[in-house]
């Protein structure tokens, strides 16, 4: 709770001590109470010192508290004034924010114990003070200043429960940022290391079958190559455990957009893979940066995905812009079992999923009529943006059913 004091309220506390003191010691000076002035001061200083120590030693500012109100409530104990011992102002609002900076700082529990013992002492005093003061008036101001601090009490520990929600809910703010951040590295790890690692494996596992007269030697090496690749490939999978997150983006490598798509297409042939495109690839120009982008990322993960679970099957891809929205289809048939993701679990529907909503569109997965397909539907909207007369002729063409040249 110390770093609720700091700067301007710390300051603020300080003055305040300063201020209840000068005014407790002179008022105990004036009539009717006429303390004297060296004892007035010794009092009122020392009683409002015990404000800015409760910061730093609440026990220690709680019984040197205790101990200058006793004085004080002693020293005009024969004056016979109403509200003695503990209803005098000047000593009675500081000790009421002793109690309150004792609750903030250290908690109810102690603000309690001394409010307690400062009843306990009133009652004796009462009792002390029967000569000049009468018990039961006595004894109502002690009740009615127990009354007094615990309704401070109450709004101070309030407060300090509030407190501890905004900075739990902070200290959760940041833990959760770093946590995001984690979840951002690893999903850009996967992105520009497991693709590319995963098609060095396909490719030397695949290369004697696809090159002619490849020696044993050759072939030997390449099954160490691909070995390795997949080593490498495990290990990073498990520094993404170790982050605890999902995958996909790019780091310090240029960010890939939608004319990187026809490269991709031709890097996951050169695997094996069948990847059948339907349709023109948008321009550069057609579509938004960061739209561009989750395009890319979505397109190589279905593809990864199809690679892993369905190898011998072929991929087909749609990709449809119209006036608002970018439509992406991936689909491939069921090989076997089908892909353990199609329940739409697992780490890279996550980071599609991810993907789609941080462009503000959506995407679904799963197995439908023997296929597994993943749709994205991406808003593509660009301030100011607008179509060019070919992309208005595409647009016009789709709406009557007309395939554009």
């Amino acid at each position: 709770m110390l770093k609720t004091w700091s700067g301007r309220g710390r300051l603020a506390l300080y003055v305040a001590a300063t201020v209840l003191g000068i005014v407790e010691a002179a008022v105990l000076t004036t009539d009717p109470y006429e303390v004297a002035g060296g004892v007035a001061l010794l009092v009122g200083f020392t009683h409002a010192a015990s404000i800015p120590l409760a910061l730093r030693r609440p026990v220690e500012a709680a019984g040197l508290s205790l101990v200058a109100v006793t004085v004080a409530a002693l020293a005009i104990v024969r004056q016979g004034e109403s509200g003695w011992p503990w209803m005098i102002p000047p000593p009675t609002l500081t000790q009421l924010v002793v109690l309150v900076v004792l609750t903030l700082v250290a908690g109810w529990r102690l603000a309690a114990i001394t409010l307690g013992i400062q009843v306990a002492a009133g009652v004796v005093l009462a009792v002390v003070g029967m000569a000049w003061n009468d018990l039961v008036p006595s004894l109502i101001e002690v009740a009615n200043f127990a009354s007094l601090a615990l309704l401070m009490g109450a709004l101070a520990t309030v407060a300090r429960r509030l407190s501890e929600s905004r900075s739990a809910l902070r200290e959760e703010h940041e833990r959760r940022s770093v946590v995001e951040e984690k979840a951002r590295i690893a999903r850009e790890l996967h992105d520009v290391i497991a693709h590319n690692m995963s098609l060095i494996t396909v490719q030397a596992r695949s290369a004697p079958h696809r090159v002619d007269d490849v020696s044993p030697a050759a072939e030997a090496e390449f099954a160490e190559i691909a070995d390795l690749a997949a080593s490498a490939l495990r290990q990073m999978r498990g520094v993404l455990d170790v982050l605890r997150t999902e995958e996909g983006q790019s780091g310090r490598v240029p960010v890939p957009d939608i004319g990187g798509l026809g490269e991709l297409f031709e890097s996951a042939r050169g695997t094996g893979q069948r990847v059948e495109v339907r349709g023109d690839l948008p321009e550069l120009t057609d579509v938004v940066p960061e739209v561009g982008t989750a395009a890319y990322r979505i397109v190589q993960e279905a593809l990864s995905n199809a690679r892993r679970h369905a190898p011998r099957e072929a991929v087909g891809v749609d990709l449809t812009l119209g006036e608002e929205d970018l439509e992406i289809r991936v689909a491939n048939a069921l090989d076997g079992a089908g892909p353990a993701e199609a329940t739409g679990g697992g780490h890279g529907l996550i980071g599609m999923r991810e993907r789609a909503a941080a462009v503000g569109g959506s995407l679904t997965a799963g197995a439908v009529g023997g296929e597994f397909v993943v749709e994205a539907r991406l808003p593509d909207r660009t301030a100011g943006r607008t179509p060019s007369l070919g992309q208005d002729k595409k647009s016009q063409d789709k709406k009557n059913g007309r395939k554009t040249p």
